[in-house]
């Protein structure tokens, strides 16, 4: 039993250590706000689409901060979202 429990700690170190060195491309998607859009809702798309698997509140605040977003999003504001997406 505890050659087994060893095995599986090894392999899940293994998995671990090769998913952190795959390398991240990160780049940002450009989008424009139209009537009913939401910044969660246009965010959350984006990176749905995209492959970023990141907390949608932490993208929404670099959202926020790279647009200069300062109070509700209005039709026409341009919306700058980070994207990380491990390759």
């Amino acid at each position: 039993m505890k050659k087994i429990l060893i095995a599986m700690l090894a392999a899940c170190c293994v998995w671990a250590a090769w998913d952190a060195t795959r390398p991240t491309e990160k780049y940002v998607v450009k989008a424009t706000a139209c009537e009913g859009d939401t910044l969660w809702h246009l965010v959350g798309d984006t990176m749905q689409r995209e492959g970023d698997r990141r907390d949608i509140r932490e993208v929404i605040f670099y959202t926020k901060k790279i647009s200069n977003l300062k109070g509700d999003l209005q039709v026409g504001d341009v919306v700058l979202i980070p994207i990380e997406v491990q390759r």
